[in-house]
């Protein structure tokens, strides 16, 4: 048995159902997700939905909802994508918690992602951006950036990510929010403004993989 395991064990009854055992797995998954893109703007968008998953619902069908969301989860560990997709369908169907509706969006919106459809992920991101409570908010508008610039939108991609950091400069999010800026910035021809960018990040996130990275583009573009 891992450390993980034994750490909730400890805080679950003896006898514990598929939900809770799926959703131990779940939480894990996300943990060891975040590790592995440390600084990935999707990962840090998992882990919320992992701590927000342990917050206990004050309804049934609230209970219903995370139940749900904390399977739809598991499904998608185990690579079952079509039984992860059904389950966050019905979150979101049944709008019992805007909280876990919110974090279905972001969790649909990464599986359309991952399979390369970048409209109907960016679809899930807006959906999700408009119904999640204010704490979500962010993660929903900062995987709705990425998800604009995989569809290949730079100039929209910039102006979305200036205005994720006018609203949230000081968010845990904003330095991937401003390299993201950068790269559309420089993609959709705002050369300048797109080295302004980097230079931004080198003081504001001294001695960060976001420092070294933004040096590096600044040495490249110099050249």
């Amino acid at each position: 048995m891992s450390t993980t395991d034994k750490h909730w064990a400890s805080r679950q009854p003896a006898k514990q159902d598929e939900v809770r055992d799926l959703f131990e797995k779940g939480l894990e998954w996300a943990i060891k997700r975040k590790k592995e893109v440390a600084i990935g703007l999707a990962a840090a968008a998992v882990l919320g939905a992992a701590v927000a998953l342990m917050v206990v619902s004050r309804t049934a069908r609230e209970n219903e909802a995370w139940d749900k969301l904390a399977m739809a989860e598991a499904y998608s560990y185990y690579g079952r994508p079509q039984e992860a997709a059904a389950a966050l369908e019905e979150v979101s169907a049944q709008s019992a918690s805007p909280a876990a509706a919110g974090l279905a969006g972001l969790m649909e919106g990464e599986l359309k992602q991952a399979k390369g459809d970048h409209a109907a992920a960016l679809a899930a991101f807006a959906k999700a951006a408009d119904a999640s409570p204010e704490a979500l908010k962010p993660f929903a508008a900062a995987e709705k950036i990425l998800a604009i610039e995989a569809a290949g939108k730079a100039a929209e991609c910039a102006a979305a990510a200036q205005g994720f950091l006018d609203a949230h400069a000081d968010h845990l999010l904003a330095p991937g929010v401003q390299e993201t800026l950068a790269r559309c910035q420089a993609s959709s021809g705002q050369g300048d403004a797109a080295r302004a960018t980097w230079q931004k990040i080198t003081l504001q996130y001294p001695e960060t993989p976001w420092a070294a990275r933004a040096n590096a583009k600044l040495q490249t573009s110099t050249k």
